[in-house]
């Protein structure tokens, strides 16, 4: 697959560097040579100094055999502009915008201009990010929720302590005790591995494992599995940037019942969100200010989340606001190497943007009759969802054709509009929805496999 990314900034590095790593033909251009230096350094892609919305440029490094356009530049219009010359002059099937301007994305204004616009998909990061956390907070004994396309089901990220009541249980004894609980484990991590485990691995403690569990028996797996998932009452959200905005409108919107603070660093900024946002506790100081935080009361708090635009600061602000009692903090890190030590830390909960906006990305380009797909931590691998076609070339064949140990696991499957944990020995279906999670280095032949017999 050729795709050309408009932009060297982190989102563009980092849709690279994992696109680059499923060894994809990708040609990357940013205006810095500073920016195209470190690509060069880093990554085995072909880096241009240049503009991205420059058609000359573009035509000549695109051709007439590029699949997909993703444009990341600074200037939204810069982004539109890139994505009508792939659409007028290259004909580029697909071609994917990231808008930053929350004017472009009104939906009374987008309604109605959408279908005008040269761009297959937009993408805004902030306001995805801000979903996504809003998705945790939701369910805040665990510290990731994964929502699949199919309703049926939720994929879980949970952290096990010494306390867990399954710690050391052959996973098989697990299921065959709570045979009426539809659940599996999909993935370890466990110190420096992860393992893709099988029935006779079993959880310890300091394991972070995903889990795939039917939705309707969501509170009895937290409650068997000794996860605490209370109600919150009050949440602080440190950070008022975009992110910060975007979780405060939707906890108004979605969970009215619940108190909410926020702390903003910039007076502008602060008297800018105190009239946005009703209701809610505005407070100008700086996130890791110790006088700050005792004045927002955030040990009488049940949640705080830190989303400023500094790493740094939403790592001390998430550690001062456990030494003051949080009892959950939930942190955005945008650097790839902090979510290692974070949870010797008291971290609960971290979430890396540029994770979620890959996610988002994949789940427009990966081909087959793959629906979604969600990045896991560390960028081990991914969470599939898949359908059947009536041509495809799995039917009749053993679920065993997809677990293959440490490659890749069958979590569950929707048949019917019934999710339920099929065997290895069981046979696939048309119209089966697959739930499935696949390492890495195993991505493009599973994409393969699930492909129609025409493709």
């Amino acid at each position: 697959m050729k795709v050309v990314i408009c932009g060297a900034n982190q989102i563009g590095y980092n849709i690279a560097s994992y696109l680059a790593a499923e060894e994809n033909d990708i040609i990357i251009i940013d205006e810095s040579p500073d920016l195209i230096g470190y690509v060069r350094e880093t990554l085995d892609v072909q880096a241009v100094v240049g503009r991205g919305s420059n058609p000359d440029l573009l035509e000549e490094l695109a051709g007439n055999d590029t699949d997909i356009l993703i444009a990341v530049m600074v200037s939204d219009e810069h982004n539109i502009i890139a994505c009508q010359i792939a659409q007028s002059l290259l004909n580029i099937p697909v071609k994917i915008a990231h808008i930053r301007n929350q004017s472009y994305l009104n939906s009374r204004w987008l309604d109605k201009t959408i279908h005008n616009f040269p761009i297959d998909y937009i993408i805004s990061p902030e306001r995805q990010v801000a979903q996504v956390i809003l998705s945790n907070l939701k369910i805040p004994g665990v510290m990731e929720v994964l929502h699949l396309k199919n309703s049926e089901a939720v994929v879980l990220f949970l952290h096990f302590d010494e306390h867990s009541p399954m710690n050391n249980i052959p996973l098989r004894q697990i299921g065959e005790q709570f045979s009426g609980l539809p659940f599996r484990i999909l993935g370890i991590f466990r110190s420096d591995q992860f393992i893709i485990p099988q029935a006779h691995d079993y959880l310890q403690s300091g394991d972070d494992v995903y889990v795939l569990v039917e939705r309707d028996k969501l509170p009895r797996f937290l409650a068997v599995f000794g996860i605490k998932s209370e109600p919150l009452g009050k949440i602080i959200i440190a950070g008022g940037g975009n992110v910060g905005l975007y979780l405060a409108q939707g906890i108004l919107r979605e969970m009215p019942e619940v108190s909410l603070k926020v702390i903003e660093n910039n007076r502008e900024r602060a008297r800018f969100l105190a009239e946005a946002l009703e209701n809610v506790v505005v407070l100008h100081g700086n996130v890791i200010d110790l006088n700050v935080m005792k004045e927002a009361k955030v040990s009488q708090t049940d949640m705080l989340v830190s989303v400023t635009n500094d790493d740094a600061a939403n790592i001390l602000s998430s550690l001062l606001g456990k030494s003051l009692g949080v009892p959950r903090v939930t942190t955005l890190v945008s650097n790839m190497m902090y979510p290692k030590f974070l949870p010797s830390l008291g971290v609960d909960s971290i979430l890396n943007p540029g994770f979620i906006t890959i996610s988002t990305i994949l789940n427009h380009i990966r081909r087959g009759s793959i629906r979604t797909a969600h990045v896991l931590q560390g960028q081990v691998g991914e969470i599939f969802e898949a359908n059947v076609p009536s041509d495809s070339k799995l039917i009749g064949e053993k679920f065993a054709l997809l677990n293959i140990h440490e490659k890749s696991i069958v979590g569950g499957i929707v048949r019917d509009g019934v999710f339920y944990i099929p065997s290895s020995e069981e046979f696939i279906e048309e119209d089966d929805h697959l739930i499935l999670l696949v390492n890495n280095t195993y991505i493009g032949r599973v994409e393969k496999m699930l492909r129609s017999r025409n493709e």
